[in-house]
């Protein structure tokens, strides 16, 4: 029989026992996976005859909608298998995260009966099953953030299609055990656990997903594919052991992930730590599960590209999907637009009857674009339309920016960015970051922070966040699917102290911050710099000119007032500081001397100590690389002479917080070589004391 036949339910589940009695259908798990009773396929016909009756002795017929708020998975499959079988309805609660508001909202909205919390008493009577899947078998609620979630009513025709198709692409068959991680009010597990009934498989059940055990969940239940979202991936990262202790007795072939944005970089890492093959699908509630997945039978260059590129696949059998514009027409290779699909598996509408169609076409809501790969048609995601942030008129995908953060810096472990409001721009991308285990949150933060501000091959400028944020990943607002909630986590930067892009440092006297054209801090740091490099001033532009080529690192007092600063430039091999300036610094008028010094006695002077303004290079460990005749021909007090010096980075930087402002931003760029990995620091110095060496030598 080909499963793609399947039209009733019950007929089908009744063929299977006939076929396969004493094959086991489910299995009852504890939460390290160990096996508490089973189900063969002739007993799980007779349990549902069992929960059918029931469901008929309380009054409910075909048409009927019921809430479900059974705690036991196991019964909840029996449920609603069974009421879809009568023609019925299930309405899925969350028992862990609805509020006995939300809850009452859901069983409001969709016009459910009752709602049963556990198994309909067993009871005799006459059960109506339903000939067809044309009727409405499920009212699903999205996942709601900060306003009333939105019911999805779904055919049971709409749930074979997608559950068939799922059969089709992962092939699974008769010998394949299904390991259930995620709820069963959730439209993964709900399909997942439907398209291993068609195939005649078997279904694992385990209280709930466990971090520790997940491997030893997979093991113990024999399972040879699950589905898990990205907070499970990379939760497995870091359990080489469990994974090790568990490697012999397991059967997993193929895992599926989706259901929530995918970190490309974890999918390689799972791969090359435990070469179980991922493949990642894309879909939601309201098509049923699965629009798209990447081919099982991809060669593995391709295979390997779509990991790379992050793709979601093709299109499922069942499903058109394309990239459509604002104004509904379809757009080519590499356009970039909202995703819509129809087909069998698209819902029928919302319970609250919400716009969610054009042209025949549902509106995902998500962003992305098609490109091609051997020589199919794969799609790719860039946010969600709402998720979208828009920075002075431009569009900036917070899913690239995840993924582009954890390529920048090996101490991200999760990055999640969402849009704050800005004066300027009106809006701005801000990042929160969860931490590897065992990073120092400060110094990974610090890291992460100048090589954002220094420019990075994976970020435009614009692209790059403008505030940060630690946190736990225990603090992460998660879904009970493990999803991501980004509305809550705008409301986290509220609710904490953020940190700005610029802040790179902070001590007891001095926050350092970095000052750019457009910084409040620029007209200060324009006033500083003429005050201490007279006469080689600057206009206005001149120095917002050089604001922008250069970065600048300003130390800040208590008050918030410029003590000091220092410009730099990021070389392949040293960063190059090109001027300090402190505002202690009380300028001298340069005397005047009839005939300039040579190179080599400039160097004799410098070595000998003789130079104020070179010694305190020298005291922190620098020493003199180049001497530079008119370098910096106005300088009267240098007589135009420019020299290099090279400071060597130490293995270990700290910042002398009692030391003078000035060597305070030195040890700083010291500091900030050694998170670079850069071996050196160069600084561009002025032998500000030699003019009056030379007077006073007459």
């Amino acid at each position: 029989m080909r499963y793609a036949d399947v039209v009733n339910l019950y007929k089908h589940l009744v063929d299977a026992a006939n076929a396969h009695p004493d094959k086991v259908a489910l299995l009852d798990c504890d939460l390290q996976g160990n096996t508490q009773s089973t189900i063969t396929y002739a007993e799980l016909v007779g349990r549902i005859n069992t929960a059918a009756a029931g469901l008929a002795v309380m009054g409910f017929r075909p048409s009927d909608r019921v809430a479900l708020a059974l705690d036991n998975p196991t019964e909840h499959l029996l449920v609603t298998w069974a009421a879809w079988c009568m023609g019925i309805t299930t309405v899925p609660l969350d028992l862990k995260r609805d509020t006995p508001e939300l809850a009452a909202y859901k069983v409001k909205a969709s016009g459910a009966r009752l709602t049963l919390t556990e198994l309909p008493a067993a009871a005799p009577a006459v059960v109506e099953w339903a000939q067809g899947d044309e009727h409405e078998a499920l009212v699903l609620f999205t996942s709601g953030t900060t306003a009333n979630p939105k019911g999805a009513r779904l055919t049971l025709s709409n749930l074979i299609t997608n559950a068939q198709d799922i059969c089709t692409w992962l092939k699974i068959k008769e010998d394949d055990r299904f390991l259930v991680l995620l709820p069963l009010h959730h439209i993964n597990s709900t399909t997942f656990s439907l398209a291993t009934l068609l195939a005649r498989g078997s279904i694992a059940v385990v209280p709930a997903y466990s971090s520790s055990n997940f491997w030893r969940q997979a093991a113990n239940t024999g399972a040879t594919l699950t589905s898990i979202v990205q907070s499970i991936l990379f939760d497995q990262l870091a359990r080489t052991n469990e994974y090790s202790e568990a490697k012999a007795a397991l059967k997993l072939s193929r895992i599926q992930i989706g259901s929530s944005p995918v970190v490309a970089s974890s999918v390689e890492e799972f791969l090359k730590l435990y070469k179980i093959p991922l493949y990642q699908g894309y879909g939601q509630t309201e098509t049923a599960l699965r629009v798209t997945g990447v081919p099982m039978d991809l060669p593995p260059r391709a295979y390997a590209q779509a990991v790379v590129q992050n793709s979601i696949g093709t299109a499922m059998p069942w499903a058109e999907v394309a990239i459509a514009d604002k104004a509904g027409r379809m757009l080519g290779e590499g356009q970039e637009g909202e995703l819509v699909v129809r087909g069998k598996a698209v819902m029928q509408g919302y319970v609250g009857g919400e716009e969610a169609f054009r042209d025949g076409y549902f509106l995902t809501g998500d962003l992305g674009y098609w490109s091609m790969i051997d020589g199919q048609k794969f799609f790719f995601l860039k946010g969600r339309k709402k998720e979208i942030i828009i920075k002075g008129g431009i569009n900036i995908s917070p899913v690239a920016v995840e993924n582009s953060l954890k390529k920048i810096s090996p101490d991200v472990a999760q990055a999640y960015v969402v849009g704050v409001r800005d004066p300027r721009y009106g809006e701005v991308p801000a990042a929160v970051i969860c931490w590897k285990e065992g990073v120092h949150a400060d110094d990974a933060m610090r890291r992460l922070k100048l090589l954002l501000a220094l420019g990075t091959e994976h970020l435009s400028e614009y692209e790059v966040p403008a505030y940060l944020l630690s946190l736990a990943s225990e603090e992460l607002p998660l879904t009970s699917t493990g999803k991501v909630q980004r509305l809550i986590l705008k409301e986290r930067f509220a609710a904490h102290t953020p940190e700005p892009l610029n802040d790179i440092f902070k001590t007891a006297a001095h926050r350092f911050v970095l000052i750019h054209p457009h910084s409040v801090l620029a007209g200060d740091s324009f006033a500083l710099y003429n005050h201490c490099w007279q006469p080689l001033t600057k206009t206005k532009e001149q120095y917002k000119e050089y604001l922008a080529q250069h970065r600048t690192l300003g130390a800040l007092d208590t008050a918030g007032k410029l003590a000091g600063q220092i410009t730099f430039d990021k070389k392949q091999d040293s960063i190059e500081c090109i001027s300090i300036c402190s505002a202690a610094y009380i300028p001298k008028p340069a005397p005047k001397v009839q005939k300039l010094p040579t190179p080599d006695f400039v160097r004799t002077y410098l070595t000998a100590g003789l130079d104020p303004v070179i010694n305190f290079h020298l005291r922190l460990g620098a020493s003199v690389r180049d001497i530079i005749p008119d370098g910096r021909p106005d300088d009267k007090s240098a007589l135009g002479y420019l020299v290099r010096m090279r400071y060597p980075t130490p293995k270990t930087s700290k910042v002398n917080e009692s030391a003078p402002v000035a060597q305070q931003l030195i040890e700083l760029v010291l500091l900030c070589a050694q998170d670079l990995t850069i071996p050196y620091v160069d600084a561009l110095s002025r032998p500000g004391g030699l003019a009056a060496h030379l007077a006073a030598a007459k």
